[in-house]
């Protein structure tokens, strides 16, 4: 950093305010020796600048920081490192090609590497700012998601003591109810145990007055005569007492305290961030690939070697940005993935049948369709693992395509349109179709292409139809793909062919393939060099050579 006080006065013992720096000399320069510093032989080509317009955080020292005082004097060519003379004797002295740093320093502000360091700040700042921009969204979700899920969990509350107030007045009905048929019961065997009281009564006071007041004879014959009366009454008292049982109410509660311990739960889902960042100059060493033409011809080169592990039936298939190969098999539940060079790599395991797959262009993503679940699933491609789930509203799993911006969910007589996230944003209503989307492909200018038994269909963003085609050539139409040029491919299974067609459904040309039997998907790369087939009805995967 520039010294706040003029260094040539200072070393003359007075403090002038420093308001220039000289490059070159490395000095700060106060108003007068600034002047002179103009005007002197040596030092009037110097640049000048302002000390207020120096940066805080600026290293102007030409001084080798491993050889203090010592200064950068050499240029290294064969390492590309600037030296000192320490340096250059340790360091260097086998290097053919070291020149003094004056000479290596002409017009360097000019110079490629000048360029490429001013280009490589700007990137590596646009990409900070991606980042700054991507937490500030994730911020501002969680925000959202939090209102959101207090609303939830009101609901949720709300429901629960509706159940509960349900279940509440239920109760206290069968309460009213019960209590009501016993009490009804119980007052008819009062009122039957009132009119044994009467009739007892009635013998009692007859048998009384007799003994009181009746002749002897008449007590003989009362006895014997009320005997009947008086067996039929015990006899009555005997059967009430014997049918009459004590009941009681009591709650037998159905809900122990185990059962409802809570509402729910929060959960903090984490997914890789989907701004990426390839290194400047990685990104430098890779030329953009540009297709242009279409498929003119196909010739097979060979089977990938699956390394004993068995295919079954290859439902879906789709290249990485870097030309890797992933594909999925409907029968035996598993992501199969494979370099750049084909070689095969691993595998794992869904717990759906996976139908087909699409990796997200400019990511390490790749989302999977499941057959029987309504369902897609996220493949971190570098990891190899399933990174979540996501439902999808739709009866069964059928064909899935993604681009920058949005992910393409096939299902019966719709469309799904979900972000990369996975969150759902409309659904594509098709006319006149009830059929499942089994394959989808979305052009440059977002219509999107699908094919269902023996038609290839296409429509707007919007669901308006754009073409459709048929023929009895084209039996079986399968997996269908969407070249740069937005040339249209779609596989024939039956008659072992792939049909193209211009982006308005203009059939171009059809590619008759040897060593082919029932394929069922396919996709090429980047190049479109090379196209991958399911052969055999997806128990191989054919890899062949491809013209344009």
């Amino acid at each position: 950093m520039a010294a706040k006080y003029c260094e040539p006065c200072t070393a003359r013992g007075m403090n002038p305010t420093a308001l220039k720096w000289c490059t070159e000399c490395e000095e700060a320069l106060c108003s007068e020796c600034t002047e002179a510093h103009k005007v002197q032989k040596m030092s009037r080509s110097h640049h000048l600048v302002e000390i207020g317009k120096i940066p805080n955080k600026i290293d102007l020292s030409c001084n080798c920081s491993k050889h203090q005082p010592l200064t950068f004097d050499y240029f290294c060519v064969d390492h590309d490192v600037i030296c000192c003379k320490e340096c250059l004797s340790t360091d260097h002295r086998a290097c053919k090609n070291v020149t003094s740093i004056d000479i290596a320093s002409t017009s360097s502000k000019q110079s490629q590497s000048f360029l490429d360091y001013e280009e490589q700040l700007r990137f590596i700042l646009e990409a900070l700012g991606k980042l700054n921009i991507n937490r500030k969204e994730n911020s501002s979700r969680i925000e959202q998601e939090e209102t959101q899920i207090r609303k939830q969990v009101a609901q949720t509350k709300e429901i629960l003591i509706k159940r509960i107030e349900y279940f509440e007045e239920s109760l206290l009905k069968q309460l009213t109810e019960l209590k009501n048929k016993d009490i009804t019961g119980i007052k008819q065997q009062e009122k039957d145990i009132g009119d044994l009281v009467t009739s007892t009564k009635a013998q009692k006071e007859a048998l009384e007055f007799i003994r009181d007041h009746g002749s002897e004879k008449q007590a003989f014959i009362s006895i014997h005569s009320s005997k009947p009366i008086l067996d039929g009454i015990e006899n009555k008292v005997k059967q009430l007492t014997e049918s009459f049982v004590d009941t009681s109410l009591m709650f037998v509660g159905s809900v122990s305290e185990d059962i409802l311990t809570d509402l729910g739960s929060i959960e903090l889902k984490e997914t890789p961030c989907l701004v990426s960042m390839v290194p400047y100059k990685q990104l430098q060493s890779q030329v953009p690939v540009v297709s242009s033409g279409k498929l003119r011809s196909l010739t097979y080169l060979n089977d990938i070697d699956m390394k004993g592990e068995r295919l079954k039936t290859v439902s879906g298939m789709t290249i990485t940005d870097n030309n890797k190969l992933i594909i999925c098999d409907v029968t035996t539940r598993k992501i199969y993935f494979f370099n750049e060079n084909n070689t095969y790599l691993s595998s794992i395991s869904s717990p759906h049948q996976p139908w087909d797959i699409a990796a997200i262009p400019g990511t390490t993503t790749a989302v999977l369709s499941c057959r029987f679940e309504a369902c897609v699933q996220f493949i971190d491609i570098d990891m190899r693992k399933i990174s979540k789930q996501v439902e999808v509203n739709q009866s069964q799993g059928c064909g899935v395509d993604a681009t920058k911006h949005n992910i393409y969910v096939g299902s019966k007589g719709n469309i799904h349109v979900l972000d990369l996230r996975g969150n759902f944003k409309r659904t594509i209503s098709m006319k006149n179709t009830e059929h499942y989307i089994d394959y989808i492909s979305v052009c440059s200018n977002g219509n999107i292409c699908y094919s269902i038994t023996n038609e290839v269909c296409c429509i707007t963003a919007e669901g308006d139809p754009v073409f459709s085609y048929t023929s009895p050539d084209l039996l079986q139409s399968r997996d269908i793909q969407i070249d740069d040029a937005d040339n249209i491919y779609v596989l024939g299974r039956d008659q072992r062919t792939i049909d193209i067609f211009t982006s308005s459904g203009i059939l171009v040309d059809i590619l008759s393939i040897d060593n082919l039997s029932e394929p069922l998907s396919f996709c090429y790369n980047k190049e479109l060099s090379k196209v991958y087939i399911a052969n055999n009805r997806g128990k191989t995967i054919s890899v062949f050579k491809a013209k344009k």
